[in-house]
């Protein structure tokens, strides 16, 4: 469907934003359509409908049509690709070795806002969560609903948040999943989230230490630290096949954050980090391009900067990421300071927001359901404590877990489902302090 590129001059030029809907299994909306963001930023919610779909409480998929879609500047929705190669983002080394140096990653991360700008000057500052709020809002016009229900991941609970904010009275219910801590700065941020990576870095090497067949050996901690160490020194052999880039101890860092947010991969993490001490640093690259490729293997290196970025102010400069990055790595030593080349390193050169969301306040919104993960490595729990009391009226409900948001780590949990069930059924929010085991 249509919508303007700039709804400030709405008449002038149009995007095409890509939907997707899966009718609710009863045959009856009874429930009528939920939204689903799947997060990233970047990601398509149209390629990965079919993945999370199943994940969604049965009650769910039973009463409501389920809607995705690609925001502008993803997917098929003229996607910003401005030419930055993800593996170069991700194989950007995390920690300068002397104080005062500058965040290593700084040459690949300053060179994505003139591409973009380059590549699409007229599209790069207008991808932004206002603006995808506002296409939001006419996909439901388009889908004839005087509301929606609407549930977002990670990032999703940032378009919901604004979305809410801007169309209170749009809003039937809304499930905000992994909340993002959207008040505070991007280095704030990183900084809640270091520990947050840590911690479950420590818990995933315990687990194995604790299985007699971990190919991490006795002390899986110690393995990981040397691996790192030498990574630091020694990157391993670009993989080839038109991937030239040397595997380093960013891919590393990267990789392991990415199979800490969905433990799923932990065998084949095993596996990634026994290869790359003996050399080979193939599965560990792999691993952590799937956390900046689509499913389709598109890049979402420059959507995901351009929203992160055109959405806050406050962007450290090198100089100041780098500091935090070895203040954070001295506080977590496993991985904390990759924290500040996930959270903000795209935005060392990038300008500030012209509307930044933190400036947004959902203050008519509807009662809504918060949902955070005691052991989210991502999004941790504080986020989902803070955004819950930016909400005139909303619950947050804790499920006591592993991984990244509950819909991804632990769909299974029935308490967490019939809570979610219920109140996307409007039969109201779960008591306040509900926590589930």
């Amino acid at each position: 469907m249509p919508v303007p590129l700039d709804y400030r001059h709405p008449d002038i030029a149009t995007i095409q934003i890509a939907v997707s809907r899966i009718p609710a299994t009863s045959g009856q909306a009874t429930d009528g359509t939920l939204v689903l963001n799947p997060g990233g930023p970047g990601e398509s919610g149209n390629q990965i409908l079919p993945i999370e779909y199943p994940y969604l409480p049965a009650g769910v998929r039973t009463a409501a049509d389920v809607v995705s879609f690609d925001p502008r500047g993803t997917g098929a929705s003229d996607p910003l690709l401005c030419g930055t190669n993800p593996a170069s983002v991700t194989s950007a080394i995390p920690v300068p070795i002397r104080p005062g140096d500058d965040l290593p990653g700084t040459p690949v991360f300053a060179a994505i806002p003139p591409a973009c700008a380059a590549a699409a000057p007229a599209r790069t500052p207008l991808v932004n969560t206002v603006n995808t709020a506002r296409d939001l809002d006419r996909i439901r016009q388009a889908l004839g609903a005087a509301s929606i229900n609407f549930y977002g991941l990670s990032y999703g609970t940032v378009l919901g948040t604004v979305y809410a904010s801007l169309f209170p009275q749009r809003v039937r219910a809304m499930v905000l999943d992994g909340a993002v801590d959207l008040y505070a700065s991007l280095s704030t941020q990183a900084t809640e989230q270091a520990p947050a990576a840590e911690r479950s870095l420590i818990h995933l090497l315990a687990l194995c230490a604790n299985d007699p067949s971990c190919p991490l050996g006795a002390d899986p901690t110690a393995y990981f630290t040397r691996l790192a160490t030498s990574m630091r020194t020694h990157p391993r052999v670009a993989p080839g096949n038109g991937d030239n880039t040397p595997v380093t101890v960013g891919d590393l860092d990267t990789a392991t954050l990415f199979t800490l947010s969905v433990p799923g991969f932990t065998p084949l993490y095993y596996a990634a980090l026994v290869d790359a001490t003996q050399g080979d640093g193939r599965a560990l690259r792999g691993l952590a391009l799937e956390f900046v490729i689509d499913i389709d293997g598109t890049s979402l290196v420059d959507a995901q900067w351009a929203i992160t970025c055109n959405d806050t102010t406050g962007h450290l400069g090198p100089a100041a990421a780098g500091a935090l990055a070895r203040h954070l790595a001295a506080q977590d030593p496993l991985i904390g300071g990759y924290a500040v080349n996930y959270n903000l390193g795209g935005c060392l050169a990038w300008p500030n927001a012209r509307r930044p969301v933190s400036a947004i306040r959902p203050r008519r919104a509807p009662p809504v359901l918060v949902i955070g993960n005691t052991g989210d490595p991502n999004t941790p729990l504080i986020g989902a404590r803070h955004l819950a009391a930016a909400y005139p009226h909303a619950v947050q409900l804790t499920w006591a877990g592993w991984g990244h948001t509950w819909l991804l780590s632990g769909s299974t949990d029935a308490c967490v489902a019939g809570a979610v069930t219920r109140y996307l059924g409007g039969m109201g929010l779960p008591a306040p302090g509900t926590v589930c085991r």
